[in-house]
């Protein structure tokens, strides 16, 4: 059983709508506490995907117990509005069991979504019309990206004032900039070390903000390979985690002292396994344990390869035993 203190969850890839039944289902049995899906247009870990909003129904409808999170939904690929009537939908699917997490996620030219505008800035102000308009009532709202004047929708969500918002930062300015709009922080690849003074900037910004620091959930998302032994993870891990040091952690690569990478070829063992999960059960453990002393208080573990999640489930459930 997952300590009272601590909430640990598992996210995979919208890469099936079957899949994400079962696995949610899986996740329940296991006694954790929420599950998750990725809204990627293409896969990153595999090559099928599968409408991520779809992909929650379904996860929602297996499970009765567990909370569903999005992690995340790419917000400079959709509109706050349609967006708060999919997560009222969602709400009442799941009886009120949903984590809307957002990101500005990456601008994708190729599909018609070219870098346009400040993308951070953009995901700042969809966070706050979203919020307006799933509280309910009347919402008039003037931004430089969106303008809504609105009566607001009839339905409204099963959670009061609203399903809580997570943001994906990773990046300092925006980190500061969620800590005055979203409910949860959920940032990907990051150290333990690096988490903790990102957490402390970001319940800083906070307070500068009117808030208390604490009513902003500490969530953390974490690629994680649990094999038998450590050496046998770490060769699986570095040619499926290698691309991520690139796609997330520039900023954060500097921050503990490697070196620049422009390649995969630069990418070494010690950045993977200081941005992931990646070893034994006892690894992991001792790894989950340094998170949670960092000051997180929600861990979402995404665990690959993708055709060992069910394998992968059961040590991760015993890490955190050994970990709490």
């Amino acid at each position: 059983m997952p300590s009272p203190r601590f909430r640990f969850g598992v996210s995979f890839p919208n890469f099936s709508l079957d899949a994400a039944a079962k696995i949610a289902r899986e996740v329940e049995r296991a006694r954790l506490d929420s599950v998750w899906v990725n809204d990627d247009l293409v896969g990153v870990f595999q090559k099928e995907t599968q409408d991520a909003i779809l992909c929650m129904a379904e996860m929602a409808r297996a499970t009765r117990r567990v909370r569903v999170g999005s992690a995340v939904l790419a917000t400079y690929r959709r509109h706050p509005v349609n967006t708060a009537l999919s997560i009222i939908s969602l709400d009442h699917l799941s009886g009120g069991r949903l984590i809307a997490g957002v990101g500005s996620c990456c601008p994708s030219p190729e599909w018609g979504f070219p870098a346009k505008e400040d993308v951070a800035e953009r995901f700042l102000e969809f966070i706050t019309v979203l919020k307006k308009v799933l509280s309910g009532g009347s919402v008039e709202f003037q931004g430089k990206y969106f303008n809504i004047k609105t009566t607001g929708f009839e339905a409204k969500p099963k959670q009061r004032p609203h399903p809580p918002i997570w943001a994906a930062a990773n990046i300092d300015r925006v980190i500061r900039g969620i800590a005055g709009v979203a409910d949860g922080w959920l940032p990907i690849c990051v150290s333990p070390q690096i988490y903790s003074s990102e957490l402390e900037a970001l319940y800083e910004a906070a307070e500068k903000a009117g808030r208390k620091p604490r009513e902003i959930e500490a969530g953390c998302m974490i690629f994680t390979v649990v094999e038998k032994k450590r050496d046998s993870a770490l060769t699986k891990a570095m040619p499926l985690l290698a691309q991520t040091v690139l796609w997330f952690n520039a900023a954060r690569i500097k921050k503990m002292g490697f070196k620049a990478v422009t390649s995969v070829s630069d990418v070494t063992p010690e950045m993977v396994s200081a941005l992931n999960i990646v070893g034994s059960i006892e690894d992991a453990a001792q790894r989950i344990g340094e998170y949670l002393d960092a000051g997180a208080k929600h861990l979402v573990l995404q665990p690959l390869p993708l055709k060992e999640i069910r394998v992968a489930i059961p040590r991760i459930v015993e890490a955190i035993r050994q970990a709490t």
